[in-house]
Formats: structure tokens, sequence, C-alpha cells
């Protein structure tokens, strides 16, 4: 298959690496030319501009920041619907919000463009080492195709329905992931205040019903380890927890602590944690509370 590949920030370029790493010969486009060399250098081929990596394209990925930019890309006066064929396949893989998911597949469809969803779970590490889980939305009849070549990028497919089922999974996933922040940065403060050995503790948590993935995984590597690097940035986890918190605006449905958490980021955010792993909420309550930072 001709593959295109647009959006090559941190979790996208990892996407990417996995292709050709698998041997799947991949066109990429950013507005970043810098990305863009940086896979060119490994194998890829480079497009000039989204009606390039179109033309002749058989499937083409996209891996963007939020809603305003899939929309753009996807439906905008030069964008993939303008110039992929009738009979190819687009998928997004950017975490959106359901109007806006629901808006692309509709405008895809009546051009004779098969559309799905495939939102990435799990951590930008397991993206790295081409780990990565999806949740695809996409009709049954287009698995086949599609399945393949996300196992390229990935160990595991989740086929969540038809199209725009991966994106209102991705919402209730990291809904959850990002609430699990929270309670892992209150856990570690309060820890850290008792006088408790941190490492002792952490070793007792990851191994009762307390775990979680980000608390087993994530936060020794990050946080813990000093390193607040954006595997996953702050500023991102307030877009898609807000996602979250309007989906259920829109369904009428009370989620008390995921509004409490998105209020939360938004008052990291304000104290200019933006950039920072979203693992920075143990730094940004261990200072509110005048705890000495928590490292192993």
């Amino acid at each position: 298959m001709e593959i295109g590949f647009i959006g090559l920030g941190r979790m996208g370029c990892s996407l990417a690496r996995s292709l050709l790493r698998n041997g799947q010969p991949v066109t990429v486009f950013d507005i970043d030319d810098r990305a863009v060399s940086k896979i060119v250098e490994q194998g890829a081929r480079r497009a000039k501009d989204v009606a390039s990596l179109c033309e002749g394209a058989d499937l083409v990925f996209t891996m963007l920041p939020g809603p305003r930019q899939v929309r753009e890309v996807a439906l905008g006066g030069q964008g993939i619907i303008q110039h992929l064929q009738p009979g190819a396949l687009y998928i997004d893989m950017s975490t959106v919000d359901v109007e806006t998911v629901d808006h692309v597949r509709a405008a895809f469809s009546k051009r004779g463009i098969a559309f799905g969803d495939a939102p990435v779970g799990r951590l930008a590490l397991h993206a790295d080492r081409g780990e990565s889980l999806f949740m695809l939305g996409i009709e049954e009849r287009h698995l086949a195709a599609v399945q393949p070549v996300l196992r390229k990028m990935g160990t595991t497919v989740h086929h969540c329905g038809g199209p725009g089922s991966g994106t209102r999974t991705k919402l209730i996933n990291n809904m959850m992931v990002l609430c699990y922040c929270q309670i892992n940065s209150e856990a570690l403060v309060l820890a850290k205040s008792l006088g408790l050995d941190i490492a002792k503790t952490l070793e007792v948590l990851v191994n009762t019903t307390a775990s979680n993935g980000q608390l087993k995984e994530k936060w020794p590597n990050k946080v813990l380890a000093s390193d607040l690097s954006p595997g996953f940035d702050i500023a991102l986890g307030y877009k898609d927890i807000s996602l979250a918190s309007q989906a259920g605006a829109a369904a009428q449905v009370a989620l008390p602590v995921c509004d409490a958490t998105r209020n939360i980021f938004r008052m990291a955010l304000a104290a200019g944690r933006a950039g920072q792993d979203t693992s920075c909420l143990t730094d940004f309550w261990a200072g509110i509370n005048a705890v000495e930072k928590i490292r192993l």
C-alpha cells in the first residue's frame, strides 16, 4: 500500500518511524520541516504539501494536536478531502471531540472516501518501541486493509465499532488516565509528608489494587526521575480532559471527578507548567503543600 502520514509531533514521529522499521514505505508531511527531515533521514519520502502526499495514496494517517488542526488538514481548501481519491482510506489518529470526528466522517463519506479513527493508547515511550495500542473505529469491511498497517506501529488493535467509536473510547480512556495523574500526585505528596520511603511506598502501590499504568510505568521514568520533558504535555492533557468534560455536558452526564481534574490542570497551566509532562502535577502539589520535590 502507498501510505501517507501527516503530523510528526512527539507521537506521530514515533509511529512513522515504526512503519519504516517494519519495512513499510511511507510519505510524510508536517509544517515543521525539521521534524520531516529527521524522518526522511531514516528512509521516509518527503511530501512538499498535503496535495502531493495524497497523490496516489491508498491510506493516509493524520496525528495532529486537536480538533482545529484536524478540521483544517482534513477539510480545508487544500485539505486531504480535496486530493485523496475515492476508494482510498483516511484514518485520523488524533484525539478530538465527538462533533469533529462525526463531521469529518460525514464529509468523507459523501466523497466516497472511507474514514476511520484510530486514537493511540499507551505512552510515548511505548510508541518509541512500536508497542502502541489503537482504538479503531471503522466499518468491518476495511479491517483487513487497516489492521496490518496499524500492527506495524503497535502491538494491539481494538476494533471499537464503526467510525467515531475509536474517538469516543479514547475520550473515556484519557479521562481516566488524566484523573490518575492527580490521584498519583496526591498520594505521593502525602506519602512524602508522612515521612515514608518513596521507593518502598511505590513498590507497595504498584503491587496492589491501587496500581495504575501511569504510576507503574510512567511516574518512575518521568517526574520521579526528574524528567519533565513532555511524553504527554500537560497542555494537551488539559485539552483531552476538556473534551471528555464537554462530551459529558453534551450528553447531560455528570462527571464530577473529571470536571474537578480539568480545573486542576488549568491551575497547573496558569502556574506555568505548559510544556511539561502531565506527571509534573506531583511537583505542582508538592510546591503548594511546601513538601520537598519527590524523587526516587
